[in-house]
């Protein structure tokens, strides 16, 4: 008996690119631009690969092509072999897409009792309404004590260390975590 032995689907191989042949540019648009290696792309973006563990490392690099598909190009290792230029044009981008602000102290929480958590919350921008939608989803805890919250219209925000927060903050985040 012959057995078939042709793969059902085609292996991603992580293609490293190389720092000294990346040539990043803003586009308009808010997206990037990219020369490498004698091809150019448009409507570039970056993407962190392992976002809450490094934020510098491991950043993907793809571009919507003309059948409006995401194509990675390849992964930077680590933006700080980068020439300072092109990283500072990275990180700002990063900064921008990544955008999450943190919860400094949480004043007040309402459970509407159908599904909903409403937390009134002082962040990094400044005072906020937060509506969490399905909270046992939206409430993740990740490594190091660091709480990541979406909200209803899939805004984050984080908590980067629950332990830190002050006791009041801590006593009314306590019945849902």
């Amino acid at each position: 008996m012959q057995q078939n032995t042709q793969a059902l689907f085609d292996t991603d191989t992580l293609n490293i690119l190389k720092p000294e042949s990346i040539k990043l540019s803003r586009e308009e648009s808010g997206f990037l631009a990219l020369e490498y290696c004698g091809e150019s792309y448009s409507r570039v973006s970056l993407t962190r690969l392992i976002p809450f563990e490094s934020t510098e490392r491991y950043i993907s690099v793809s571009f919507n092509n003309a059948e409006d598909e995401w194509k990675e190009i390849g992964v930077i290792t680590d933006l700080s072999l980068l020439p300072e230029e092109q990283s500072l044009i990275a990180r700002e981008y990063l900064a921008f897409k990544y955008y999450i602000p943190e919860i400094i102290k949480i004043h007040k929480i309402t459970d509407n009792r159908m599904g909903y958590l409403f937390l009134e919350a002082e962040t990094t921008a400044g005072e906020k309404k937060i509506a969490v939608n399905d909270w046992w989803h939206n409430f993740r805890f990740l490594q190091n004590g660091m709480l990541a919250v979406t909200d209803a219209d899939g805004n984050r925000y984080s908590i980067p260390d629950v332990e830190k927060l002050d006791k009041a903050s801590m006593k009314k985040l306590q019945l849902f975590i």
